[in-house]
C-alpha cells in the first residue's frame, strides 16, 4: 500500500513551511513585532503619513491640500498678495508684506513665460499630527515635475502655512527636486 503523502510531497511541504516561517519572522522583525498591535494603532491615531498621492480622510486633510494647492497656484494666478494672510505670524514676523510682494515679483520675473505653466498635481509624504502637519507638494512646470517641502500649523482652528524647516526670511518652502 502506498502512503498518502509521498516523500517528494513531504519535502515540498516542509520547505514551504520553513519559507513561510522565515517570511513571518522577517515581517515581525521589520514591523516591530507588536504582539497586540497597540503601538501600530496608536501611531495611526496620532499621524497620517503617505508616500503616494494623499487622499484626505477629513476636513483637516482637505484643508492641507487646499493650502498646498493655493500656495503653489497663487503666483501664476496673480493672487500672490492674498496668500500672505495664509501664513503664520511666525512667518510674517520674519517677512514683512512688502518683502513678500517683492519676492513673489522676483520669482514671477525669473519664471517669465513659463509662469502660467505651473500646475499643482498632489501632495505626498503627508504627516498630519494634532495641530501641525508637513507635506511635499508635487507640482509641474510644463512637462517637468518638481517637489516642495511645506509645513502647516492650526491656529485657533484655522490651518495656516508655516515656514518649512531650515527656511529663513521670505522663503517659506524647501525645493526638494526639479
Amino acid at each position: 500500500m502506498r502512503p498518502i503523502i509521498g516523500r517528494v510531497e513531504l519535502i515540498v511541504a516542509i520547505g514551504f513551511l520553513v519559507a513561510f516561517s522565515v517570511a513571518l519572522i522577517l515581517v515581525l522583525l521589520l514591523t516591530g513585532g507588536d504582539d497586540d498591535g497597540e503601538a501600530a494603532v496608536q501611531a495611526t491615531a496620532n499621524a497620517t503619513v503617505t508616500s503616494t498621492p494623499f487622499q484626505p480622510a477629513d476636513a483637516d486633510g482637505q484643508a492641507i491640500i487646499n493650502l498646498g494647492r493655493r500656495s503653489l497656484l497663487a503666483l501664476p494666478s496673480g493672487e500672490w498678495p492674498g496668500l500672505y494672510d495664509a501664513f503664520t505670524q511666525e512667518f510674517r514676523d520674519r517677512c514683512p508684506f512688502s518683502d513678500f510682494i517683492e519676492a513673489g515679483e522676483a520669482d514671477a520675473a525669473d519664471l517669465g513665460g513659463s509662469l502660467q505653466q505651473i500646475r499643482f498635481k498632489y501632495l505626498i509624504d503627508v504627516n498630519l499630527s494634532g495641530d501641525s502637519a508637513s507635506a511635499v507638494i508635487v507640482g509641474a512646470l510644463a512637462d517637468d515635475e518638481y517637489t516642495i517641502e511645506t509645513a502647516y500649523v492650526r491656529n485657533n482652528g484655522v490651518w495656516q502655512i508655516a515656514p518649512a524647516p531650515g527656511t529663513v526670511g521670505c522663503n517659506g518652502f524647501n525645493r526638494l527636486t526639479g
